[in-house]
């Protein structure tokens, strides 16, 4: 499907795109994971969010980048569906992160924050499941 390309002009759908450009494309989009923080894709957010609220009864805890705007709406559904609330708390940057010298590619994501999240999950179990 069609995304953004590095430069910031949208690829349009169904057009060839150069193997340079495409591989340009997916370089700065892994750089800009990398450096929002989290330990995982950003597009990733909500399903590892969900499966926080499935665990045993117990609290759960993950560092994620920025959250996206589908995962704010997918905390809000797991609150009303699970009734599980998030404690979100936001990390300072670390005192390594001021070394990046502040060119345009690197200054455009600069800023950026960590947030912790952790739930105590409903201990859903999978009753079709034999147990032993």
């Amino acid at each position: 499907h069609g995304g953004a390309s590095s430069d910031g002009e949208a690829v349009e759908r169904g057009k060839m795109e150069l193997p340079e450009e495409l591989g340009r494309r997916a370089a700065t989009l892994l750089l800009h994971e990398i450096h929002a923080g989290g330990c995982i894709d950003t597009h990733c957010q909500a399903f590892a969010l969900m499966l926080m609220c499935l665990t045993p009864e117990d609290v759960s805890r993950i560092r994620l980048g920025p959250l996206s705007g589908y995962s704010i709406v997918a905390l809000r559904l797991f609150k009303e569906a699970f009734g599980t609330e998030f404690k979100l708390r936001v990390e300072q940057e670390a005192a390594g992160d001021d070394d990046i010298d502040s060119d345009e590619e690197e200054g455009r994501y600069r800023g950026e924050r960590t947030v912790i999240c952790s739930c105590l999950g409903i201990g859903y179990r999978n009753m079709a499941r034999a147990s032993t």
